[in-house]
């Protein structure tokens, strides 16, 4: 599912480009386990979920769904129908 997700995701960010894109994009580093986190959101419904979040920044992702005015509706790592431990959502290539 979530590997589905962004490809659509990815198809709609190609077809537009600047701040008048549908969906918006922000990627997040978290230094300490170089681990990059993804915050997808829909501009129109103004809906959210954070890509493989890290729990010592939750409270910097918190903050930065709030400013953008969104509401979280997911927050997780890799397709819970894999094998534990999850694979990182970045590290799955598109079906």
């Amino acid at each position: 599912m979530a590997g589905r997700l962004l490809t659509v995701a990815g198809r709609q960010l190609s077809q537009h480009s600047g701040s008048g894109a549908p969906l918006l994009l922000r990627q997040m580093f978290e230094p300490k386990s170089c681990t990059y986190t993804y915050l997808l959101g829909d501009r129109e419904s103004r809906e959210a979920i954070l890509i493989d979040p890290v729990l010592e920044t939750a409270a910097r992702d918190a903050k930065l769904v709030e400013e953008l005015g969104l509401r979280l509706l997911y927050a997780g790592l890799g397709d819970p129908g894999q094998p534990r431990p999850y694979p990182r959502l970045c590290h799955l290539r598109p079906e």
